[in-house]
């Protein structure tokens, strides 16, 4: 500790950015930005212009760190610390959620990577379409859109798709595709007689598959309704696979 006038010890109480990194264990960098975004300010200055940190701003400083360990960001630390009076309690337990659903997550890719892992191990070829849907097919069995046995079925397609079954699947499915674009491009109404026969050939295909009854494809439909986007790994954006679905809904009469 510094000395002061006969050898007295004195208690430091104003510290400049650097010796406050030091004592904190930080970066000058992250205190700079910190001050820069207006989460953490140095409250004194000395009479030649050099900003001070006091004792409460390394209490303050203090706090921001353990938040940070704690997994919040600066935004959340600063609603914080702007409004005290808000219980840690329920910051703790909205930290708690997100973390629960971020392992939840991080659990489910576990286990897709563990069974593509199977596949490898048994000895099967996963070409990169191949693994596309395999991925495919687990996020939809874990969505929440399929009931347990539906679930079960999905996995064990997963296990059915031999290469060259994906390359006829692929291509076939790829050619419905492009006559579907061409037709929705030409402003073809979905009830007209050669968008329904392409909707036939899409529904008999999807009823082909092993596992596919109506219920089955009924979930599939109601996946695909709320992830439109999901449909891109099949060369559709969220448009063309509405104007399949509403095809195909003709037909099914949904």
């Amino acid at each position: 500790m510094p000395k002061g006038e006969g050898g007295v010890v004195t208690i430091r109480k104003h510290w400049k950015v650097g010796e406050l990194a030091t004592r904190m264990g930080v970066t000058v960098r992250t205190l700079h930005h910190y001050d820069q975004i207006g989460l953490f300010t140095p409250s004194e200055a000395t009479e030649s212009g050099h900003r001070l940190y006091t004792e409460a701003d390394v209490a303050k400083l203090r706090d921001i760190m353990t938040l940070r360990q704690l997994g919040f960001s600066l935004a959340e630390i600063r609603t914080a610390l702007d409004r005290p009076e808000d219980s840690l309690r329920d910051m703790l337990h909205a930290q708690l959620g997100r973390l629960d659903q971020q392992i939840g997550m991080l659990h489910d890719l576990r286990n897709r990577i563990a069974e593509i892992d199977d596949l490898l191990h048994a000895g099967e070829l996963v070409s990169r379409e191949r693994l596309t849907m395999v991925i495919q097919y687990m996020k939809m069995a874990e969505s929440g859109y399929f009931h347990a046995e539906q679930g079960k079925e999905l996995k064990e397609l997963i296990k059915e798709l031999l290469p060259r079954d994906m390359e006829e699947q692929k291509e076939a499915g790829e050619k419905l595709i492009t006559q579907f674009r061409v037709s929705h491009l030409k402003g073809i109404a979905v009830d007209d007689p050669v968008v329904q026969d392409l909707a036939k050939a899409w529904y008999h295909t999807m009823l082909s598959m092993r596992h596919a009854d109506q219920a089955f494809i009924q979930s599939a439909e109601q996946y695909y309704a709320q992830h439109p986007d999901e449909a891109l790994a099949y060369g559709m954006d969220g448009d063309l696979y509405r104007y399949i679905r509403q095809a195909v809904a003709v037909i099914t009469g949904e």
